[in-house]
């Protein structure tokens, strides 16, 4: 079996990507392809696998054989053909645990070396996306705010400070656990200038053709201050579920203008940031990965 393991991160058009898949399952069949949606995945291995991740070190040789058959039985569910397409933005690690450790997906080596020996046996290939700091933590920090479990924007910020922990780390740690040669990296700009190719990756040699209303649209649309505001005022009203729903609504609605997107103001930190993501770029191609930008 090839396995092709989408891996996120979150804030990069991920449930764009699984979207896309999920509505054209039937093309993805006819390839020989097998794909599980995301709340299939959710809810037959990753909440699984997110908690048990934690006590691997203890508890490990119960745990991944365990795991494995979990994973094998969602492989096994979704039909014939010999490739599986897993995609799902919480195996590197949810993005609660971002903020609260203050470091950008920390676990990403134990993960996915986790991940890559329950995958034992099969062709396995990993795929991550990676997008610019000022973009990913603000779409990051709003994602946390529509569900009502976000500090100010300031402090959130402070977390992550230009010269902490970035992507071109968080590759070297996946290299480390799966090898440089397994892992494609694309950036979010590579996405978004033809968001149609990715699944030619993901998806290879099934006619994948994403409808041209999509291909038009932000691939993903942000809350603006005015959503927020809405949100805000709504949060004691309605249960986690009913914000999550509103908050999908918000990125959506038409609010006239003006409606300023909540951004990083500060350029002496948008430069810092950019370097940083430049310098990520050079080093992300030295470790030999595959780099799409």
């Amino acid at each position: 079996m090839r396995v092709n393991v989408h891996l996120g991160v979150h804030k990069t058009a991920t449930t764009f990507i699984q979207a896309q898949l999920h509505d054209h399952r039937s093309m993805l069949t006819d390839g020989g392809i097998r794909y599980a949606p995301i709340s299939t995945v959710r809810r037959g291995f990753t909440s699984l696998f997110d908690v048990l991740a934690w006590t691997d070190a203890l508890g490990g040789a119960i745990t991944r054989p365990f795991l494995a058959r979990r994973l094998d039985a969602l492989i096994r569910s979704q039909g014939g053909g010999d490739t599986f397409i897993l995609s799902d933005e919480n195996l590197l690690g949810l993005i609660s645990a971002n903020y609260w450790t203050g470091r950008l997906y920390p676990g990403a080596r134990r993960r996915l070396r986790i991940l890559d020996s329950l995958l034992k046996g099969n062709e396995t290939r990993y795929f991550l996306s990676i997008r610019r700091y000022p973009d990913y933590l603000t779409s990051s920090w709003l994602q946390l705010a529509s569900r009502g479990k976000a500090p100010a924007f300031d402090r959130y910020l402070a977390k992550f400070k230009p010269e902490g922990r970035g992507w071109a780390e968080i590759v070297a740690d996946m290299a480390a656990a799966c090898g440089a040669d397994r892992l494609t990296v694309w950036t979010y700009d590579w996405l978004s200038a033809d968001p149609g190719r990715v699944f030619g990756l993901l998806a290879p040699g099934v006619a994948f053709t994403v409808p041209d209303e999509e291909l038009r649209r932000d691939v993903l649309p942000s809350l603006t201050i005015k959503g927020l505001k809405v949100l805000n005022e709504l949060k004691p009203h309605l249960s986690a579920n009913e914000m999550k729903n509103v908050a999908r609504l918000m990125r959506g609605f038409p609010f006239d203008e003006p409606n300023p997107r909540l951004e990083i103001a500060d350029p002496s930190l948008i430069g810092a940031y950019e370097e940083k993501y430049q310098t990520d770029l050079a080093r992300i191609r030295a470790l030999g990965v595959e780099l799409l930008d």
